[in-house]
């Protein structure tokens, strides 16, 4: 059977594939996958090899093999919560229950933000058993390497969640800020490297004191339990516990903390002296943390601020008028609301397909925001 599926896909690709089949060659792709994993089951890495699989590949079958995998999780969702779940301590009784929620999340999410998702419930589960809750801080390093036989020099190093939080929100205020310019063709790596440069930039220029270089944004709740294992979400992606926020004191980036009530609301914003539309946007970072479009985990700090009903037809640029959109999402949005479409509704943003039914992004990243925390959705 197997073989006449085989000659049937060679036959098309003969023919000539179309398009149209496109989506049919992915569900052969899942069964292909399922198929090879069933076949695994109770063999060793070296006869899969032998047969002419990669030991990567090998491996990734195998491990699939050895776990459960519900009908409704793709391959590439199972892989990437198999990765993470390597790395979880072998004292922690939770990989269950942290598998669960990922399968929960690949339902809702893509590929890359369920991996982070999973890796984020291990980071956790592992902080939670770890003897020492500075260990990360314990750990931090920075190298700059002595010059290659290219003139240039490679750095590395590991960063506590504080100095990372700083860093990332510099980069990626740094990032946006060459957009519009004309520029060489470069790739996500070597546009990372010039936003670094622009923050060096920064740090040996004048710092700008009223509105900062850069926003890193701390979503905290009345109800949240204050102790050294509680975190905090923020505008990166990067979440931060009592020490990290401690260690911010005083620092220009970083002094916007916003507080909510149980059901969501802005309670009180703790920020220095800004423009109004900058804190309309501090007030929208911490409301929705990620951009809005469904399944979607990119952290605010990437994102447009999306007017909902447009600025040119008189939209106003107020927290109940702005929603959170990544650049692919932004340009799928249709701004006459005939196709789909970013709407609000009492404050919260809902993303409307081409069929004109309205979702809500429930990913994992959105959940954590300081207007979701709380909400049963």
């Amino acid at each position: 059977m197997i073989s006449h599926a085989k000659t049937a896909l060679e036959q098309a690709l003969i023919d000539g594939p179309s398009f149209q089949d496109f989506a049919t060659l992915l569900e052969i792709k899942e069964l292909v996958a399922r198929l090879e994993t069933n076949m695994s089951k109770g063999r060793e890495r070296y006869e899969l090899e032998e047969l002419g699989a990669s030991a990567g590949t090998s491996r990734r079958i195998l491990r699939r093999a050895a776990h459960e995998w519900p009908s409704d999780v793709s391959v590439e969702h199972q892989d990437v919560i198999l990765s993470a779940l390597e790395r979880l301590s072998s004292n922690s009784d939770r990989r269950d229950e942290i598998y669960q929620q990922g399968a929960e999340a690949a339902r809702e999410t893509s590929v890359k933000h369920t991996h982070e998702f999973v890796k984020k419930l291990v980071r956790e589960e592992n902080e939670h058993l770890a003897k020492d809750p500075f260990e990360a801080y314990h750990q931090r390093r920075f190298r700059l390497r002595s010059q290659d036989e290219h003139g240039g020099c490679s750095f590395h190093g590991y960063a506590p969640a504080k100095t990372a939080a700083l860093l990332k929100a510099l980069l990626d205020r740094a990032f946006h800020s060459e957009e519009g310019k004309e520029q060489q063709p470069r790739n996500v790596e070597q546009r990372n490297l010039d936003a670094f440069d622009q923050v060096l930039q920064w740090a040996s220029s004048d710092r700008i004191v009223t509105t900062g270089h850069a926003s890193l944004v701390v979503s905290v709740h009345d109800s949240d339990t204050f102790d050294w294992r509680t975190k905090f979400g923020t505008n990166v992606g990067i979440d931060l516990n009592l020490f990290d926020l401690a260690n911010l004191s005083g620092d220009r980036i970083s002094d916007y903390i916003v507080v909510h009530e149980q059901n969501g609301a802005v309670k009180n914003l703790v920020t220095a002296e800004r423009t109004a539309n900058f804190l309309i946007r501090i007030a929208l970072l911490a409301r929705d943390f990620v951009c809005q479009h469904p399944g979607c985990a990119e952290p605010a700090s990437r994102c447009d601020a999306h007017h909902i009903v447009p600025w040119s037809r008189g939209g106003p640029t107020s927290i109940n008028n702005l929603g959170f959109l990544c650049r692919k999402h932004h340009r799928r949005n249709d701004d006459s609301h005939v196709g789909q479409h970013m709407d609000i509704d009492d404050g919260i943003p809902w993303w409307i397909n081409k069929n004109g039914t309205p979702k809500r992004n429930n990913s994992p990243g959105a959940k954590r925001a300081g207007g979701r925390k709380r909400d049963p959705d």
